[in-house]
């Protein structure tokens, strides 16, 4: 069987690899184009180190739907296969392979559709966390589910941690029913609408902490929002110098319930032991921090260097 790959991020590059590894014969990588100005010093995308390494032709339109039916007819695939590539698909370039196409998402549909299912399952506090592998219609992540795997991730495990473990388990779920998917077998179920739920895409000022939210709802702010935009607080500085922009995290629970009568934000300690800030329901404890323009530090050589003290506010 030959398939074609549509993936742009990390989040496709197990599958892709997998597919090749298991000898199926892959025509054609379809790849969002590079935007940023290219020099020796940023590696290419790791999914197109793959395709170079297997002698995979690389097809990267800035909109498949516009001119690409043509050439992904020409590569004589069966089926589509489509992860984190960036573009809803028109039924004209699905309609292209005789055995339509399927898309790996990276949650348990019907909830999290969208851009960033991991970031959002993680921030809503979700315990248990997984992959949809999907037929592909002209909408968001809504086609009937062929197959579903989960897993409890640690509870320090981040989005970042979390991403890299699904999508291997994404891989072997693809490998698992592609011989049903070929054969016309595969018992897909359509999803649930009224159960569905939206994973926009991540904004940056979503990193902006609001210390009104309990402990639990920052703990998981900080570990959805990793690797990008990460967590960051305005450090209102109590000698009356200008505040400073501080990346915070790790983040860790220091303790729940009235721990303080402080003003959400206020820095409750301060000194070589750590930082403790009061949050809405109890103490956040900072482990990490990098002031704006710096190199990350743990708190003792930030406090060497920066006055922080008690009574100063995050904000």
């Amino acid at each position: 069987m030959k398939i074609v790959v549509m993936g742009t991020g990390g989040f496709a590059v197990p599958s892709f690899r997998k597919l090749l590894e298991s000898g199926y014969e892959v025509p054609l990588l379809v790849t969002m184009p590079i935007r940023t100005r290219r020099t020796d010093r940023i590696p290419l995308p790791e999914i197109r180190q793959v395709a170079a390494q297997y002698d995979v032709p690389i097809y990267d339109p800035d909109d498949v739907n516009l001119a690409g039916a043509e050439t992904l007819r020409a590569a004589g695939a069966d089926l589509l296969f489509i992860c984190d590539y960036g573009k809803i698909l028109s039924p004209e370039i699905i309609g292209v392979f005789p055995l339509g196409g399927v898309n790996l998402h990276g949650s348990i549909l019907p909830k999290y559709r969208g851009a960033a299912p991991i970031n959002r399952a993680v921030l809503a506090g979700e315990t248990r966390l997984g992959v949809s592998l999907i037929h592909i219609i002209p909408a968001v992540d809504a086609g009937p589910v062929i197959a579903v795997d989960s897993y409890e991730p640690d509870p320090n495990d981040t989005a970042q941690t979390i991403e890299r473990h699904l999508a291997e388990m994404g891989g072997d779920l693809l490998l698992a029913n592609l011989p049903a998917v070929r054969q016309g077998k595969d018992a897909a179920i359509p999803q649930d609408d009224a159960q569905a739920c939206k994973a926009p895409k991540i904004r940056k000022e979503e990193g902006h902490i609001d210390w009104t939210l309990s402990v639990r709802e920052i703990r998981n702010l900080y570990r959805g929002l990793q690797p990008w935009p990460k967590t960051f607080s305005d450090w209102i500085r109590s000698d009356g110098k200008p505040s400073v922009r501080l990346i915070l995290g790790p983040l860790e629970i220091a303790g729940t319930g009235a721990e303080s009568f402080a003003p959400c934000g206020t820095v409750i300690k301060a000194d070589r032991g750590g930082i403790l800030v009061q949050a809405g329901d109890g103490l956040i404890r900072i482990e990490g921090i990098q002031p704006s323009g710096k190199k990350a530090m743990e708190p003792g050589p930030f406090l060497s260097g920066y006055r922080m003290k008690a009574g100063d506010l995050l904000r």
